[in-house]
C-alpha cells in the first residue's frame, strides 16, 4: 500500500554530522530542501558541519535529537548514527509523526527492524533505508540487461567489495571498531549493501553459508574479512567477498571498489572497477556476425547519495513506497544475520 502523501517536504532534521551526515546534507541542499536541524552529541561537530555548508546550513544546531522531534516544523528525520542506535531513534521519530531516512543497515536485529516497520506503518510515514548502492546507475543498467534476458537464466554470481580501512577513516568513526555499536564488522557494514544489490538482481535468497578469516585488523572487534556462499531460490548460486584489507592505490585514495560477474545459460556480464559493463551474449541480436562479440557499456559515476535523497523526498511527496523501504531492506538484514549465524555454527543457514 502507498504510504500517506504529505505536503512538499522541505524541513529536515539531520541526526549525526559525521561522514555520512555531510553527504546527506549536501543531497538535501542540492534538492532544495531545508536543513532545519543539525544534531550531534558533539556540539562542535554539528557547528563545524553548519560552517562547512555555509549559507545553506541548518537554522538550528543541537545535541539532543528530541528537540528536533518536538519541533512541529520538522517534516522528516535523517539518521546517520552507529548501527545500534538506528531502531530506538527511528521508532521515536515515527511516533512523533516524522518521516525517516535511516542509514544502512536498517537495524541491528530483525526484531528491531520489525518494530521500526510496524511503527512507521502505524504512523503512516515513510521509512526508507539510505542504501546508496541501489541508486548507482551502473547496477541499474545491470538490472536492465538481466530483465531483458541477454544472459538467459543466471546460474552464478560473484560480487566483491574491496575496501582499505585507513586510519583517517577511523578517526571520524571510532564506533566502527566496536562490534556492539556496529552490530558486527564488514559483513554488516559492507555486506548489507551487497545483499541488497544481489536481492534486487537475482531475487530471494534460500540459504547463506559464511566464513570469516582470523582477525588481522587488531583494533576491530567485528570481522574484517569474510565470505558468503549464497543460494538463491531461482537455483543460482553466488559468492560474496567482503574485506577491509584490500590495499591498492585506488582503495587507498578512498573509494570502495565493486567487482561483479554474472554468468547465465546465454551469456556473461562483468562490472569492473572502471565502471564498464562487459557483456558476452549468445542471443542472436547480440551476435551480428554470428559469433561471440564483446559489448561494452560505460556508465559515468553518479552522486548516489544525492540520488537517494531525491528519492526519499519524492516518496514523501507522492506516497509511493520507496525502492529501499524498511520492508524491502529487512531481507538484506536477514541475509547478513544469517551469515553471522553461519560463521558461528559452520553450517548453511536457511532463510
Amino acid at each position: 500500500m502507498p504510504v500517506n502523501a504529505g505536503a512538499r517536504p522541505r524541513r529536515i532534521a539531520l541526526i549525526g554530522c559525521g561522514w555520512a551526515g555531510l553527504r546527506h546534507a549536501r543531497g538535501y541542499i542540492g534538492a532544495g530542501a531545508e536543513l532545519r536541524w543539525l544534531i550531534d552529541t558533539d556540539a562542535e561537530r554539528a557547528e563545524g558541519l553548519r560552517r562547512e555548508l555555509g549559507a545553506a546550513g541548518a537554522t538550528q544546531v543541537g545535541t539532543d535529537y528530541r528537540e528536533a522531534l518536538r519541533d512541529p516544523a520538522t517534516d522528516a528525520v535523517d539518521i546517520c548514527l552507529p548501527h545500534d542506535l538506528h531502531a530506538p531513534i527511528a521508532i521515536e521519530a515515527t511516533g512523533a509523526g516524522k518521516h525517516v531516512l535511516c542509514e544502512k543497515p536498517l537495524a541491528a536485529t530483525l526484531e528491531e527492524a520489525d518494530r521500526m516497520i510496524a511503527a512507521a506503518g502505524r504512523a503512516g510515514v515513510v521509512l526508507m533505508v539510505a542504501e546508496n548502492v541501489r541508486f548507482d546507475p551502473v547496477f541499474g543498467k545491470v538490472g536492465e540487461l538481466l530483465r531483458d534476458g541477454v544472459i538467459g537464466m543466471p546460474a552464478l554470481v560473484q560480487l566483491a567489495r574491496e575496501c582499505y580501512l585507513r586510519a583517517s577513516f577511523m578517526r571520524d568513526r571510532p564506533w566502527f571498531l566496536d562490534a556492539r555499536a556496529a552490530a558486527g564488522g564488514i559483513m554488516m557494514s559492507g555486506g548489507v549493501h551487497d545483499f541488497s544489490l544481489l536481492l534486487s538482481l537475482l531475487g530471494e535468497v534460500e540459504s547463506v553459508h559464511a566464513l570469516r578469516a582470523p582477525q588481522r585488523f587488531a583494533e576491530m572487534q567485528g570481522d574484517d574479512t569474510s565470505v558468503a556462499l549464497v543460494r538463491f531460490r531461482n537455483g543460482a548460486i553466488g559468492t560474496l567477498v567482503e574485506s577491509f584489507l584490500m590495499k591498492s592505490l585506488t582503495t587507498a585514495a578512498g573509494p570502495e571498489i565493486h567487482t561483479l560477474r554474472i554468468d547465465g545459460d546465454l551469456g556473461s556480464l562483468t562490472v569492473g572497477a572502471d565502471r564498464r559493463i562487459r557483456l558476452f551474449s549468445e542471443r542472436a541480436d547480440y551476435q551480428p556476425g554470428g559469433g561471440l562479440v564483446a559489448h561494452e557499456f560505460h556508465i559515468p559515476e553518479a552522486d548516489t547519495f544525492a540520488l537517494e535523497i531525491e528519492h526519499f523526498l519524492a516518496a514523501i511527496e507522492t506516497g509511493v513506497e520507496p525502492l529501499t523501504s524498511g520492508r524491502s531492506q529487512r531481507a538484506a538484514l536477514a541475509c547478513v544475520l544469517a551469515a553471522y549465524r553461519s560463521m558461528e555454527t559452520g553450517q548453511p543457514v536457511p532463510l
